[in-house]
């Protein structure tokens, strides 16, 4: 996605602009998304992470760089996971459940957040004298790209994280909900890599070559089609 900015059909300062917006989206966005789970842990009865330090906004203790780079430049990623100890809740199937909802919901409050700091620096930029200046120029379409890239960026990581692929939420979220040890379970944890890997190469193909491969994109897409949607009705756009 990256790519997609530095190649496009922009200024030179709309590019800086974007870059540098896309980069602070993705460290709210996924910063956020690990924080939230460490603290509906200790919400839970659960230090955990607090103690590990990671109900830090520092995002070098929750950045992985293999998940970093894919989020830089294909949109979708992830972060180190947040270390917990279920035997620490007050109740553990409560706990599971809401530690592994915690990540998605955030990012569900960050799109949200997000769409509608784009539909108010969208109606500033159509206001010429608003935006008479250079740097008021600068800032407003700072905040319009921040709530754009946002917008679509937290939404890619509520589809991607509730794939019920291991290490990822949707997987937390079916192992917190079936018996310890279940088939699935076990069978996910050792082969969600090669799911990956699988999903991955075919969203590739499928865009060089325009084949209708790209499950993993058509999926993205679709969910993103379906919550902005939600958002525009309720903006009245």
């Amino acid at each position: 996605m990256l790519l997609s900015i530095i190649f496009g059909d922009y200024s030179l300062q709309d590019k800086f602009i974007i870059g540098v917006a896309y980069i602070v989206t993705i460290y709210f966005a996924i910063v956020l998304h690990e924080i939230s789970h460490g603290f509906v842990a200790h919400l839970n009865g659960d230090d955990t992470a607090m103690v590990n330090g990671r109900l830090s906004l520092n995002p070098i203790k929750h950045f992985d760089p293999m998940g970093i780079a894919m989020m830089v430049l294909i949109g979708m990623g992830w972060a180190r996971p947040v270390p917990i100890d279920p035997r620490n809740f007050r109740k553990e199937k409560k706990g599971l459940v809401t530690v592994a909802l915690a990540g998605v919901t955030m990012n569900l409050i960050l799109s949200f957040l997000s769409f509608a700091l784009f539909v108010g620096m969208g109606a500033i930029l159509l206001k010429t004298d608003v935006t008479n200046s250079v740097v008021g120029t600068i800032i407003v379409k700072f905040f319009y790209y921040f709530g754009y890239l946002g917008t679509f960026l937290n939404i890619s990581l509520i589809a991607f994280n509730l794939l019920p692929l291991f290490p990822l939420d949707g997987f937390r979220l079916i192992e917190s909900l079936t018996k310890h040890e279940n088939k699935f379970v076990v069978f996910m944890r050792k082969y969600s890599i090669y799911f990956f890997v699988v999903l991955i190469a075919l969203d590739i193909i499928g865009d060089r070559t325009g084949l209708p491969i790209n499950i993993l994109g058509m999926y993205i897409g679709a969910v993103q089609d379906g919550i902005t949607k939600l958002y525009a009705l309720i903006f009245g756009i």
